[in-house]
Order: structure tokens, then sequence, then C-alpha cells
């Protein structure tokens, strides 16, 4: 059988696999018997590899492996992709918690300049307070709760610009509160860079107080409420041992006295006595002649710093008047610690 005659006897048997021709239709006999029997060991074929297949293929494989031995390099990569197994759940937690703080981050200093009243005011407050709980150190402490009460004490130079005399009154108790807060936190300890710090602050704080309400008591819209920056910058230092004492009692006394004049604001049946806020302001303006230089005397000889009654009732005086009573007992407490604290030391000395 020639060329030809392969290439024919191949055709035939592909057709007739395909069924595109009948084994019987092809009229030679030797092509006829050679198809039959290509289609029957075709049929017949194994599914799986004889044995001898596969050990020739076993033979081939094997021939292609690296016969080096494990090496560190091996080791490092096999740990590196099971690690990399958990990779995208550690991936999203690490995005995750990257997002909330970014949030958290933008959040605390959007809400730096936030007042009360303001949407974000809360977060300033729990950022402030986030704060005081991580500082450990006595000296830390103090220094936060100064800054807070930085914080208030612009809030009540803006409330009271506004006019929102109240909410000034509030601002400057826990300014107060804050003061003698740090107080406490420096009395047990003897830094005393701190403690001239402390006072020194204190009474930059009264004269800034002072600038400002001579400014907004030219505006008719602030007059009132410059009246409570007025009575910041007439509370001067209080007699004390030591320097810390000395600005504990000073914001004790100016606590009271801002607790005094919101308790004259708010509604008589809600007050104690209808005299409490002048006498408050008087003697603060006493202290300050008695205490003050001349210069600083004469400047505000003629100022009597009293809150003087609203034309129209503040439906939050009321409520003013609660919070700043709570400051000013806070403060006390704090004072009050401060005193037990220099005594202690003061006994100690003495032994």
């Amino acid at each position: 059988m020639g060329r030809s005659g392969h290439k024919n006897l191949d055709r035939l048997i592909d057709d007739v696999a395909r069924g595109e021709r009948q084994l019987s239709s092809i009229h030679n006999t030797e092509l006829r018997e050679s198809v039959r029997i290509a289609l029957h060991l075709h049929a017949d074929a194994p599914s799986v590899p004889d044995a001898y297949t596969k050990a020739r293929m076993r033979t081939r494989v094997m021939a292609r492996l690296d016969p080096r031995s494990r090496r560190l390099r091996d080791t490092a990569w096999t740990f590196l992709e099971l690690l990399a197994r958990p990779a995208p759940y550690i991936v999203r937690g690490v995005a995750l918690g990257s997002l909330v703080l970014c949030f958290a981050l933008a959040g605390f200093a959007a809400s730096a300049d936030a007042l009360p009243d303001d949407t974000l005011y809360p977060v300033k407050i729990a950022a402030e307070q986030v704060r005081l709980a991580l500082a450990a150190a006595p000296a830390d402490r103090a220094a936060v709760e100064m800054s807070i009460a930085e914080h208030r004490l612009g809030e009540a130079e803006k409330l009271a610009a506004t006019g929102r005399t109240s909410d000034a009154l509030v601002a400057s108790a826990f300014y107060s509160e804050h003061i003698a807060a740090a107080a406490a936190e420096l009395a047990p300890a003897d830094e005393i860079d701190l403690s001239v710090q402390l006072e020194s602050r204190f009474s930059a704080q009264r004269e800034r107080a002072l600038s400002l309400a001579a400014t907004l008591a030219t505006d008719v819209k602030s007059e009132r409420a410059s009246t409570v920056l007025a009575m910041i910058a007439t509370s001067p230092l209080a007699p004390g041992r030591t320097q810390v004492e000395r600005v504990a009692e000073s914001a004790v006394t100016l606590a009271a006295d801002l607790a005094d004049a919101a308790e004259e604001a708010a509604p008589r049946a809600e007050t104690r006595t209808a005299t409490a806020a002048a006498r408050a302001t008087t003697r603060a303006v006493e202290t300050l002649r008695a205490t003050a230089g001349v210069s600083r005397a004469e400047r505000q000889s003629t100022a009597h710093p009293t809150l003087q009654p609203a034309a129209t009732q503040d439906p939050r005086a009321s409520e003013a008047a609660k919070t700043t009573r709570e400051a000013a007992e806070k403060a006390r407490a704090a004072a009050d610690k401060v005193k037990n604290a220099v005594k202690q030391k003061g006994n100690g000395a003495s032994k």
C-alpha cells in the first residue's frame, strides 16, 4: 500500500468514526477490513496508561527534580506563604483601625474651637478627658488641667463677646475649677518651677480677661457679659503659705463669686439671696485694692463688676446657677486638698 493508499485509509477511518460514511459502503474488501480493525482497536484501547507507560513517566518526572536538600530560604518562603493566608483579614483590620483613627483625629481637630451647644463640643470634652486619663504623673496631670482651664477661659471670652452671659458664667466657673485642680496636683510634690509657672499663667490670664472686658464693655450686645470677665480680672491672689495654695484659694474665691452672680441672675425663687452677687463682687474689688499695685488699683478703682439684671429673663440662668455652684464646690474641695498637702509638708519639715 503506497502513500496515497495510507492517506485514503486514514480518510476512510475518520469518515467512518465520525459517522459520515458507513463501513459497508467501502467496496474495496481490503480497505473495509482495515478500517474495521482500526475502529475495533480504538474502541478496545485502555483508558489509563499501562504499567510500562507509568514507569516511563515516573522516570522522566524524577529526572527533572532537583535532588538538593531543603535550605533556610525554602523554609522562610514556606513560612511567608503560610503567614500570607490570613493577611487579608489583618489588612482589613489595620485599614479599618486606621480609618477610625483618622476620623477621630479629624473630629478632635475640628472640635478645638467648639463652644457649648455646638455639635462637636462633646468631642472636645471627651478628648480632654482622654488626655487627663493618659497623664500618670502629677506634673503631667497639672499641665493637662492648666490646658483645660485655658480652653474654658477661651470659651468664656468668646461667649461673652457674643452676649451669652449665662454660658460665659459657666465656662468661667469651670475655668476656676480646673485652676484649683491643677494646683491640687502640684501640691504634694515640690515642683517649684511648675508652681511659679502656674501662678504666672494665672496672673497673665487675669490680665488678659481685664483687657478683653474693657473692650467688650463698649458694645451694647456684650456689655453685660463683659462683667463676667471683669470678675475674673479682679480676683487677685489670695493669701497662702505657698504659691500653689495662693492660686488654689484665689480660684475658689473666683468660683464662689461667679456662682453668687449666677444665682442672682436666676429667678428669685431659685436663688439664695438678693444681694449675693453684689457682696461677691464688692469682696473681689476690696481684695484687689488691698493686694494689687497702685497702677492696677487706680485702673480698677472705678470699676465695680456687678452683674446687672438682664433686660429679658435668660431661660438658662437657673441651670447656669446650679452648674456654677457645683463647680465652686469642686474648686473648694481641690483647694482643701492643697491646704492639707501643704500642712502635711509643714509638719514633716518641723519634725
